[in-house]
């Protein structure tokens, strides 16, 4: 297995060639260096800096597609708008930087407006985007497609296999998959202090603060690392309707709160009928 580190967290690799590894490191390099917020000469940096109309990039425009189509599915609760949000409850630096402080959150807005036309990208007034909800779990996907022989990709609670293999869960415990993705969103590593009060990253739209979910963790069984990882935010962010969310979309998930898992219908069904939960 391979090793590395980028878009802030540990990337994980099996079954590449060294040609195949040197160019999943790449494609990874890439995305940091277009949709990082950390970084001041990024895409994503100068999209939000700028006003009216802009002309982005082929990459930026499939990228934007994907979160806007995130929110469509998920009835606006996966957002790319909330990047003036998370800087408000103070992420506004590399996570490896974040210090407690007194003071408390900015005043914060909730979801703004965002058109795609092609390669045309309009932003509403005030609006910051942030992608990173959807660009790494699409890097894993992409990842994966680049290996051509079985193995796996996984960065920082987002994983896509080609062969089977068991993964271990928040709290204990294992799924095997069988191929696919898997996907955990929580609160439970990224989070900070501001003003003596946890912040997290995983934002309510509605509010523009971060979502007083009593779930820690959500772990999403989905056919791609993207379906499960969106699937798995929006579960989060709707909160005690979460499980029965995903049955609706015969999607295997699974809850963790105050350390005790709970599994909805469908991850049930898999354990019970003695398969795999996540194929």
């Amino acid at each position: 297995m391979n090793s590395f580190t980028a878009m802030g967290c540990d990337v994980l690799v099996e079954g590449a060639s060294a040609e195949e590894l040197a160019a999943v490191r790449a494609l990874f390099a890439e995305r940091d260096a277009v949709f990082s917020r950390f970084r001041p000469e990024s895409e994503l940096n100068a999209v939000n800096a700028g006003r009216g109309a802009r002309l982005v990039t082929p990459l930026f425009g499939r990228m934007v597609e994907a979160a806007l189509r995130a929110r469509e599915q998920t009835g606006g609760l996966v957002d790319p708008t909330l990047g003036g949000a998370l800087e408000a409850a103070g992420y506004d630096r590399d996570f490896a930087r974040l210090e407690p402080l007194a003071a408390p959150p900015a005043p914060a807005g909730a979801a703004g407006h965002v058109e795609l036309y092609g390669r045309v990208l309009v932003l509403g007034r005030g609006v910051r985007l942030d992608l990173n909800g959807v660009v790494k779990a699409a890097a894993v996907d992409d990842a994966l497609r680049l290996l051509s022989r079985p193995g796996f990709v996984s960065a920082g609670g987002d994983l896509a296999t080609r062969g089977e293999m068991d993964v271990a869960l928040p709290g204990g415990g294992a799924v095997r998959l069988l191929k696919g993705g898997l996907a955990t969103s929580g609160r439970t590593k990224r989070r900070w202090l501001r003003g003596g009060e946890e912040q997290h990253h995983l934002i309510d739209p509605a509010t523009g603060r971060p979502s007083a979910s009593p779930w820690e963790e959500v772990t999403v069984c989905g056919a791609t690392c993207f379906a499960a990882d969106v699937a798995a935010k929006a579960a989060f962010l709707l909160g005690e309707d979460g499980p029965d969310w995903l049955d609706e979309r015969g999607l295997a998930g699974r809850f963790l709160a105050q350390g005790e898992a709970y599994e909805n219908a469908s991850w049930r069904a898999g354990v019970r009928a003695r398969v795999p939960a996540c194929t």
